[in-house]
């Protein structure tokens, strides 16, 4: 009886560790975002049409419909936008269509977090 009852003690640990060894290999590729990345990111592609904040002024006098980036986590979770970033956004502004971005999925981790972190900006300024 001892012997069954280390036996299934002994595949019930091997299964935990499997389980958790999966759990880790599934989760490596996961990309995490950097905020510095993302900045530079935004300042490449978003902010030649795009503010910051809203009421910052236009870095392009003819897009005047483009809204401002803080306001993306305002209006919509950030995560439903990774899929839209990844195959390729298509809005106009103005009479502007906006250009196509190939984004791989570290840059798109890093635009979020950066993103996030103007939405939580543009959050603190509303409430203080």
């Amino acid at each position: 009886m001892q012997k069954i009852s280390l036996v299934i003690l002994a595949t019930g640990v091997v299964a935990a560790g499997l389980w958790g060894i999966g759990d880790y290999m599934s989760r490596k590729g996961e990309e995490h975002g950097d905020l510095t990345r993302g900045q530079a990111i935004a300042e490449q592609t978003c902010l030649r049409c795009h503010t910051k904040f809203a009421g910052d002024p236009l870095p392009n006098p003819d897009v005047t419909s483009a809204p401002p980036l803080a306001s993306f986590g305002q209006r919509w979770p950030l995560e439903n936008l990774e899929e839209a970033l990844a195959e390729g956004i298509s809005v106009s502004h103005d009479d502007m269509t906006m250009p196509e971005f190939t984004l791989t999925p570290q840059s798109i981790a890093d635009l979020l977090v950066y993103l996030g972190e103007l939405t939580r900006q543009a959050n603190a300024k509303a409430d203080g």
